[in-house]
């Protein structure tokens, strides 16, 4: 077992140079804020909207969730000398709203989201609200995000052809016989190879060692220990709800062969599971539960002091960690 220990730790380091890839900015739009109608604010947010969308940056919901904000707010537009009514540009806290205003000037700010720094803005003075309003709002949104470029996430560490991995498992055992017994205690490791040919499904080979550990009696002490190497083949679905998640449901089959040949395991078995990987560093963390059962019964060593057969059910939670490589091409995720 130390020697898949070492396996799994030399894994990690590799594989730290990749290809670079981008995606679309996410931009914020709030409520409009400052004067103005329901209809009027209204109006100005879904042009906004649209602009963002059209210019291909993506709209989100929260702000959170966003590289930039896109702040307007409509106020009344007056001349400096004006004592009771502010300037947008030159803001002043004596005036009121009871002042009757002709003209007024959309301003709209550009921030970043994370730390709230006003990166641009521009602003349009209009008096009624008409179709010249969408091109005058068209071209302030292109000058305010024309210079905004594409967020580099680096390559999704999922968007690769071939993925290797290794992992060690807990995988107890259960030998259905006329006297059942369970090996609890029983470790595994492993390696595997995996091709995406699919954006959604994929194949994997692998190599795994583990013990059988059969309980004949334990009065008289009679057990029998043997090393097996088992060869998964599995299909995978693939599932990739986030860069930094992937899901895979899959099914195979095993063939086994006794190492020491003091048993005679059945040669194939049958498998499910669900593999999580989370990113980390260059791949992924995986946690791999599956169940394992046998397509016939196994059996003891023809030196075996009693003749036996009886039924594996295999249970193994897998920790693991895999990375790929060969990136594929940008919309081949």
């Amino acid at each position: 077992m130390k020697n898949f220990l070492f396996l799994f730790l030399l894994f990690l380091p590799f594989n730290f140079i990749y290809s670079q890839d981008s995606r679309e900015t996410r931009i914020y739009v709030p409520p409009i804020t400052g004067i103005g109608s329901f209809d009027e604010k209204t109006y100005f947010y879904k042009q906004l909207s649209y602009e963002v969308v059209t210019q291909f940056h993506s709209i989100v919901r929260l702000k959170l969730s966003s590289d930039y904000t896109l702040q307007g707010r409509i106020e009344p537009f007056a001349c400096l000398h004006d004592p009771f009514i502010a300037c947008p540009l030159h803001p002043r806290e004596t005036w009121s709203d009871t002042n009757e205003v002709s003209e007024f000037i959309f301003y709209l700010e550009l921030i970043k989201s994370k730390t709230d720094e006003i990166v641009g803005g521009q602003y349009i003075i209009y008096t009624d609200i008409d179709d010249t309003i969408d091109g005058m709002i068209a071209v302030i949104v292109y000058n305010m995000l024309s210079g905004i470029p594409d967020i580099d996430l680096g390559d999704p560490a999922h968007n690769r052809w071939i993925f290797l991995g290794a992992s060690v498992m807990w995988a107890p055992r259960i030998y259905e016989n006329k006297n059942e017994s369970v090996y609890w205690l029983n470790v595994a490791g492993g390696v595997e190879a995996e091709v995406h040919f699919l954006n959604w499904m994929s194949i994997s080979a692998g190599l795994q060692f583990t013990q059988d550990w059969i309980l004949i009696s334990a009065e008289t002490n009679e057990e029998y220990r043997d090393l097996i190497m088992e060869i998964p083949l599995a299909l995978k679905f693939v599932i990739k709800p986030a860069d930094y998640l992937l899901l895979q449901i899959y099914g195979g089959v095993s063939y086994n062969f006794s190492l020491m040949n003091i048993t005679e395991p059945c040669p194939f078995s049958w498998f499910a599971g669900i593999q999580l990987g989370v990113k980390a560093g260059p791949g992924f963390i995986t946690i791999d539960p599956r169940f394992t059962m046998d397509y016939f019964p196994s059996s003891l060593g023809s030196a075996a002091a009693t003749q036996l057969e009886y039924h594996r059910y295999m249970i193994q939670i897998g920790l693991g960690y895999k990375f790929g490589f060969i990136s594929k091409k940008t919309g081949q995720r």
